[in-house]
C-alpha cells in the first residue's frame, strides 16, 4: 500500500470513531457480535442513523458483518482493530483521571 493510501485508510479510520455514539457502538460489539436489531434500542437513534453509522466504520474497515437469514450480525472487524480500541480507551481513563 503506497503511503497516501496508508494515510487515507488512516485518516478513514479516525473520521470514523470520531462520534460518541460510533465509539459507543464499537465498545458495545467489544463484547462479541451483535445483530443489528439490537443496536436499534440500545442506542435509541433512527434505524437509518444507527445503519449510516455501521456503514460508515465497514467501510473504514472497523467492522464487518455477515447476514443470518435476513439479520446482519456486525462485529469487530479483526483482532488488531480489538486491540486498538482497547488500548485507546486505557489511554482516555489515565488522561482522565
Amino acid at each position: 500500500m503506497a503511503s497516501s493510501k496508508q494515510e487515507e485508510w488512516r485518516v478513514d479510520f479516525h473520521k470514523a470513531l470520531g462520534n460518541q455514539v460510533r465509539l459507543q457502538i464499537v465498545d458495545f460489539l467489544m463484547d462479541g457480535e451483535q445483530c443489528q436489531c439490537e443496536l436499534f434500542p440500545k442506542f435509541g437513534l433512527a434505524q437509518s442513523t444507527i445503519s449510516a453509522y455501521l456503514t460508515k466504520m465497514v467501510r473504514a474497515g472497523i467492522l464487518r458483518f455477515r447476514k443470518d437469514g435476513t439479520r446482519k450480525m456486525y462485529s469487530i472487524a479483526d483482532s488488531e482493530i480489538g486491540k486498538v480500541v482497547h488500548i485507546i480507551r486505557s489511554i482516555a481513563k489515565i488522561q482522565t483521571s
